[in-house]
Order: C-alpha cells, then structure tokens, then sequence
C-alpha cells in the first residue's frame, strides 16, 4: 500500500482525472484536484445494481484478469523486456480513461470504501506506473468451472446502507457427466454511505461460487452409483431433490420425482422457501422440474392428494416474488395438464396460447370445455359431410375448428384444425412462427419436406409424422425465406 500511495502522490499532477462514475458520487477535474461531491440522499435499486456491474468489472482487473494492454514489452524500470534475464513483462494499459497509476486509483477509490480501496490497490503487483503511464503484467487466471451464472439482488437496510446479493449457480453437467456439482452459494455485500459517497466496503470476484457451500451438491448419474446414494434419499432436502432432477432422466427421476411432489401436498412451505432460487436461475430444466407436483399429482396421485394440491394453490400465500413465480407456474402447470389429460388430447398436437394448451381431439363437456377467455359463441361455419356442425373462433393468435355430433352419452366436440402465424405461440416442443429448420428438426427429427403447397402458404413446409397416408393427426409447418411462416395442426379422419 506504501508503494501505490506514493506512486499516486508522484503522479497525480501529471495525470487525468477520471473516475468510476457510481450512483453515489460525481467527480470532477478542477485545478489538477478530484472534488467529490456527495451523492443524493436517496438511492434506486437500479442505481445500486448499477454501481455492482460497475465496481465488479474494477475488481476483477485486480483478481479475475487485467486490463487489457499493448505495446512493448518492458521492465518494472522501463527497460526492453528481456524473456532470459527473468522478471516481470509489463505492457502499456490500453483502456480509455484510464492512461497512468493515478487514474486506476481514482476509480477503484470510486467504488470502493478507502479500507476496501487499500487493500485492492495495496495488494496487487499487476500494476505499475513507468514513465508516467499506467502499465500492467498481463494475466488472467480462467474463471469457475463449475460456474453455470449468476443473479444479483439489492436491499436497503437502512439510509446509509443497501446489501446486495449475489446468487452463484454451479451445474457441470454439460462437460462432466455422468457426474455433476449442481446448487448455488450466495454472498452478501455491503453498500454504505461514506463521506464521500456510496462505496462498498465488501466486495468478491464475480465468480465467486463457493463449491463447499451446504447448497451445492456432488450426484453421479451412472445408474449403479445412484443405487448407493438412493438409500438416502429420505434424508435429501427438498433443494438436493430438485437439484437432482434438473438431469435425472427416465428410471433415475421417478423416485426422486415423487417424493419432492409428496413433499409439496406435507409440507409446502418449507418446499418453496427452498426451491425460492429456481425462478431466477439459468437451469435450462427449472421449470420443469418446479412444476412437476403439478403434473405428478394430476396423474399418478389420489383425489384426496389431488384436493389438497388445489386447496395449497388456492391458499398459500407467497413471502417473495421467487415463491410467487413458483405459485405462478404451479397453476399455470395444473390448468395445462387438466387440459392435455382431456379424452384423446395429448401433448403430441397442441399449440400453447397465453399458457393454455389448445389440443386435438375430443373435448369433454361443452364448449369452452376446460378453457378460459375463449369467445363466449363460436361462429357456426356450417355442416360436415356426415351432417355435423362445424364451428370456428380464434383465441391467442390460434385459429380454432371444431365439429360436434352425438355420442353415447350426448353431444361430443372434435377440435379437428388449429392454425397460427403468430411468434408468441408455440407448438408443446417449443417451435413457433420465426423459428428457423434446425429449431423445427430438432423438436421434430423424422419431419418430411415436401414442396407440395399452395404458392400462398410458402416455399415448401416440414410434416411431421412423416408417413404417405396423411391421415389422423399432422404437423406443417410451413417456410418461408428460411423460417417458419405458419404452423397447421390438424386431424384427418379415414
């Protein structure tokens, strides 16, 4: 620290003034002098996230990587780098703003608070002033691993302090399998009111996952390692379980799966104060495995369990907006899965519309059936060939038709076409209009090209399933400049 003092006290009159420009303060240049004045006395939580990205890329220069550089190599005492005599190479700083040692102090000092300030700065051997320019022994030392994102909250305490959080998300999966570190570590940091502005007095690397944490977890999804760790399973929090999940596949999830649903019906606070952390994350299957009580319980479960699971969505009442989120999709997953479950519908052909999952197939029951927001009249567009009525409505950006006849047990309605060239629908693998042939093949690898359409409707369009007969339910969808134009689910009947 010694040394960075007296390298700033050397340099300061020769040097622009620039600073890191947080929320909490502003800094001037007048007559060689930094004037700080003191930030407003109220703070966003935008400004204080602000102030995060800010002061985490100066604190990573000193721990994650430097900053960027160029030029000759030199000496700490500004003589030609020579590779055989040893030492440190410098290089030249090449970041605007930033030009000798006294700029690089002025805007760590920006967002730190001066204890903070003298330990970054009195810490590192990275940088140095030569000649009166700052310079710097490049280096980077590769981020976590085991590191898959990162969250970042902000909360006043009090008018002289805000904590922000930072939420860690470990998942090594992609490269590791079948093994994986799977959960999250947090850290909280002090954001305060100094006399000369909000700074933090706490600070970590932006990669700072704590892989020791009690909330990251080490699984092997090799099947006979599993059995060993299986015997345990009723001692797994309901975290651990979900986190399992995430890459559990087949035979693997079925146990887990239900004891995390089961969980939910005994106890469904602890389950959403733990799963909390799903909504925000970057877990490419948190979703479904936060809404698979819904789904578990719809099908495999009790009436008595199925009544309780709607008197917890009915009743619970959410102590965050995490927990809201998971609410949220737990209603939005039983309403779908009710839908789905209906007679012959099923997830094959259905295109989902503001959450609702509009199906082939029979419906049970009048019309809107299981659906809400749905006109409150179709339009009646005539008979069929066997003399049954045929109806039309739009809904979402889908266009619906449906034909009714009796049945044994009274009146049965079809839904025999859906039809959309809206963005904001998608087919139940996540396709929509705008999507290009890759996303198409890969939800839907057996497709079939065809150039058989109408001028109208396109270039040509991929059918999925690909057989000669075109009967029974279908898939198109059809191209357009390389993308999806419009996408038809329909039912033929033999």
């Amino acid at each position: 620290m010694k040394r960075a003092l007296a390298l700033l006290s050397a340099a300061v009159l020769t040097c622009s003034l620039t600073a890191c420009g947080d929320a909490g303060s502003d800094v001037s240049s007048v007559s060689g002098q930094a004037v700080v004045s003191s930030a407003p006395p109220e703070l966003t939580k935008a400004d204080v996230l602000a102030a995060y990205d800010r002061a985490a890329e100066v604190y990573d220069w000193f721990d994650l990587y430097s900053l960027p550089a160029s030029g000759a190599l030199v000496t700490e005492n500004g003589l030609p780098y020579d590779s055989s005599r040893g030492g440190i190479p410098y290089q030249a700083v090449d970041y605007a703003g930033l030009n000798c040692y006294a700029d690089l102090d002025i805007r760590v000092r920006s967002c730190f608070s001066p204890e903070l300030a003298d330990d970054i700065m009195g810490g590192s051997d990275s940088y140095r002033d030569i000649d009166g320019k700052l310079y710097t022994a490049s280096c980077a030392r590769g981020s976590n691993l085991y590191l898959l994102g990162k969250a970042v909250s902000a909360e006043q305490v009090d008018e002289s302090r805000w904590t922000v959080t930072l939420t860690f998300y470990a998942d090594s999966f992609e490269w590791e399998q079948p093994f994986a570190t799977v959960g999250y570590s947090q850290k909280t940091l002090d954001y305060i009111k100094t006399p000369d502005g909000w700074r933090f007095a706490s600070f970590c690397p932006s990669d700072a996952l704590d892989e020791t944490a009690d909330t990251v977890f080490r699984f092997s999804y090799d099947a006979d390692d599993f059995s060993k760790e299986a015997r345990d399973i009723e001692n797994w929090s309901d975290l651990q379980l979900a986190c399992w999940l995430l890459h559990a596949d087949g035979a693997l999830s079925e146990g887990p799966g239900d004891s995390l649903s089961l969980r939910f019906l005994d106890d469904p606070d602890s389950w959403f104060a733990e799963l909390s952390v799903f909504p925000g994350s970057p877990w490419a299957y948190k979703d479904n495995v936060s809404t698979m009580p819904a789904w578990d319980t719809y099908s495999w479960f009790t009436p008595e369990e199925q009544a309780t699971f709607e008197m917890i969505l009915d009743a619970y009442q959410p102590k965050s907006s995490a927990e809201q989120a998971l609410l949220d999709g737990l209603k939005t997953a039983w309403m779908q899965t009710s839908q789905l479950h209906q007679d012959e519908a099923n997830s094959t052909f259905c295109l989902v519309a503001n959450d609702q999952c509009l199906t082939l197939g029979k419906k049970g029951g009048e019309y809107p059936w299981l659906y809400k927001g749905f006109p409150e009249t179709p339009a009646s567009i005539g008979t069929g060939d066997n003399g049954e009525k045929v109806y039309a409505f739009s809904y979402g950006g889908v266009d619906v038709k449906y034909y009714t006849f009796s049945g044994e047990n009274g009146e049965v309605s079809f839904v025999n076409s859906m039809e959309t060239l809206s963005p904001d629908v998608k087919t139940w693998w996540g396709v929509s209009v705008g999507d290009d042939q890759d996303a198409v093949l890969s939800a839907y690898p057996k497709a079939a090209y065809t150039d058989k359409i109408h001028v109208e409707d396109g270039e040509g369009a991929w059918v999925w399933p690909n057989d000669n007969e075109m009967l029974g339910s279908h898939i198109t969808f059809y191209m357009k400049d390389g993308t999806v134009s419009k996408i038809l689910m329909e039912h033929l009947s033999d």
